[in-house]
């Protein structure tokens, strides 16, 4: 597949100019410059469907959708009409609105074992509300986190048991602990270094493996001998494992699940939802100690709200997440084919769930190979396609399928070629390598 010939003068120099006035060039971490090969798009005019457009004129078919935020694809129009109607009834009252109360029971009509939910605007407000509920209502001050979960909050607790700490009180660092996915001895181990002092377990229910062994089941046993309040972070996995999120499919219940992205096709929306003895020690109607458990200005306003609501009822009405998985199924089966013809298949591969697939560069030994993803990217977005992460919608279909397979043909034949010489592979990409974002310095 040939290159397209793309300018980036008009991009280039809106950046910098965005460097200068914003830290890090953006608002997202994982968005920045750092995290994409030279070539990629720097600067997003506008979005539909499956493509974006840059603010060259450069049009792109986008797999990553925002931060993993879409469902239905960019500009859905079911989506945009409801909130349209929304913004008509007026966005943010002095009281409580009705809308609240609709899409309340909406939601809890959907969880029959939760018994009420809280709203927010991001993942990270829901996320750190579960902590602090289970921190309430345990008396307990220390996390259990999943360490092969890369993400759950931008707020201190979490944060501060990563590489990019700076700012947070050590001491604050050291109340989260870490266990292994698919590893029980791991959570044992924990339970039993500090007995009665846990208070909240949190994970995503599945990343790229299956659970084994009941593991999922065994984390549900093992909280509640311990007393610990269990959530299930469902951010990523709700809307395409299913629109409830993963835990629906093992059948295990957490005692708090915390919603957002895709949930409402790119709007910011996000929802706490859980037991209801835990949830309503953020209420009124009990005579605890209170928990100020959020209480945000912009939380109720009617375009978040109006947009779950309609991207909830559209996934649900078309089955969407089935579409997901059978799309994903034949990516990864393409992905696979294209990797053993071109001879990449040690390295370039296709990893997770079909509705969730990952692909990943690799040294011999399996092992990440930051500078080989560089030079297979910038070749697969010199093609046109920007797949830093795959993040299938129902506007992707079988044409942006086939497009992509030549876009990736065309990055590991030049992974192929590299292999099979003496270059070295940072020689290859211009620019530097993709980073993590978790990282001490620059």
């Amino acid at each position: 597949m040939s290159k397209n010939s793309y300018s980036f003068e008009r991009s280039q120099q809106l950046i910098s100019r965005l460097h200068e006035l914003v830290p890090g060039g953006g608002h997202t971490y994982s968005k920045g410059l750092d995290q994409f090969p030279y070539n990629s798009p720097q600067l997003i005019k506008s979005a539909k469907g499956a493509y974006c457009l840059d603010v060259d004129g450069n049009r792109f078919l986008d797999w990553a959708m925002g931060n993993r935020v879409f469902i239905l694809g960019h500009g859905d129009e079911d989506v945009n009409d409801a909130v349209k109607a929304a913004i008509d009834q007026g966005v943010n009252y002095t009281r409580p609105g009705l809308l609240e109360l609709e899409v309340a029971e909406y939601l809890l009509g959907l969880h029959p074992w939760a018994g009420m939910v809280k709203f927010g605007k991001n993942g990270s407000d829901v996320t750190t509300a579960a902590i602090k509920l289970a921190r309430a209502a345990t008396g307990r001050k220390l996390v259990a986190v999943c360490g092969d979960h890369p993400f759950f909050s931008t707020h201190d607790w979490f944060i501060g048991a990563t590489q990019m700490d700076a700012g947070v009180p050590a001491e604050e660092s050291g109340w989260t602990v870490k266990f292994r996915y698919n590893d029980i001895a791991s959570v044992e181990e924990l339970f039993a270094r500090y007995p009665g002092q846990i208070a909240a377990l949190i994970l995503e229910p599945v990343k790229n493996d299956e659970p084994v062994d009941d593991f999922l089941q065994r984390l549900r046993d093992i909280t509640k001998r311990e007393g610990t309040v269990l959530v299930f972070d469902e951010m990523i996995a709700a809307m395409r494992f299913h629109p409830l999120g993963a835990h629906h499919l093992y059948g295990v219940q957490p005692d708090l699940a915390t919603y957002g992205k895709a949930v409402s096709n790119g709007f910011s929306f996000s929802f706490l939802i859980g037991d209801k003895e835990l949830m309503k020690l953020g209420g009124l109607q009990h005579d605890k100690p209170r928990v100020f458990l959020l209480s945000q200005t912009h939380a109720s306003e009617t375009v978040g709200l109006a947009a779950c609501m309609a991207t909830m009822r559209k996934c649900i009405a078309e089955d969407v997440s089935a579409y997901v998985w059978r799309l994903g199924r034949q990516m990864k089966e393409g992905f696979q084919a294209l990797a053993g013809s071109v001879g990449v298949a040690d390295h370039v591969r296709i990893i997770g769930f079909d509705c969730n697939p990952q692909i990943l560069c690799t040294r011999a030994d399996g092992t990440y190979w930051p500078e080989l993803h560089t030079s297979f990217h910038e070749e697969v977005v010199a093609a046109g396609v920007l797949i830093p992460w795959i993040s299938i919608t129902s506007a992707h279909g079988h044409t942006e399928l086939e497009r992509t397979f030549d876009a990736l043909r065309a990055g590991m034949e030049k992974v192929n070629r590299v292999l099979n010489s003496d270059m070295d592979v940072v020689s290859t990409y211009q620019g530097e390598a993709v980073k993590p974002v978790f990282r001490k310095y620059n």
